[in-house]
């Protein structure tokens, strides 16, 4: 079985009809080392991108030089999906492949376009990415509400609950600059930051396992430090 088809982006299409699809969509594969830009902030959007391997960062460049992490994409995820479609407009963020990584290329003009046929697999690529995106906006929206916490303890605190299993344990899917990025603070605070919490007893960290030692105390930070 094709690896793509295990993305939610194919959710109920079997193999033949994807095959189909992406035939009808000239979708290309392509491979891109660690490093390299997907695509720019100013570049018009064409294309909708789906992850087969390796790992992409979604990233805003900031005028002092320090830059944004949005979101990180994972295998079998979708990027290149929030961005107007029309010749004016442009990603404003970009791509970057942090590892070796290789995507799916399928076209907008096919994504948002029915051909002749109109079949019922396209209809429901469709369906697919509409609930792909809702995910996503859900994320974003997540991590609005991580940042609009005052301090950095706070930061912290919110995060490692989002992403824990059952409170009880995170895995860093991030190295400690990756993870300042997203937060929007500097390495060094985050650092002392986190070994602060594990003297007291709040976490405990095991190489990318973070363990939470007191959810309830967690709790509290959010509101203790308002």
């Amino acid at each position: 079985m094709e690896r793509y088809l295990e993305s939610p982006l194919f959710a109920r299409i079997t193999e033949e009809e994807a095959g189909r699809m992406l035939n009808c969509a000239k979708a290309r594969y392509r491979d891109y080392s660690a490093g390299s830009m997907i695509f720019g902030e100013d570049d018009v959007p064409k294309n909708l991108y789906l992850l087969l391997e390796g790992k992409v960062q979604i990233v805003k460049n900031l005028p002092s030089g320090k830059r944004n992490l949005l979101f990180q994409v994972n295998e079998l995820e979708v990027f290149g999906d929030t961005c107007p479609s029309d010749a004016t407009g442009c990603y404003w963020y970009e791509a970057v492949a942090v590892k070796a990584s290789r995507v799916l290329i399928l076209p907008y003009h096919f994504i948002y376009g029915f051909c002749a046929n109109v079949c019922a697999h396209h209809k429901l690529i469709i369906r697919n990415l509409l609930d792909i995106q809702a995910k996503n906006n859900l994320q974003m929206t997540k991590k609005l509400h991580i940042l609009t916490n005052t301090t950095l303890r706070q930061k912290i605190a919110l995060w490692l609950l989002e992403v824990s299993e059952d409170g009880k344990k995170a895995v860093m899917d991030m190295n400690r600059e990756e993870l300042a990025d997203y937060l929007g603070v500097t390495r060094p605070s985050l650092s002392r930051t986190l070994m602060e919490m594990q003297k007291q007893g709040l976490i405990r960290i095991d190489g990318k396992l973070v363990w939470i030692q007191d959810a309830e105390e967690l709790g509290k930070i959010m509101e203790d430090e308002r």
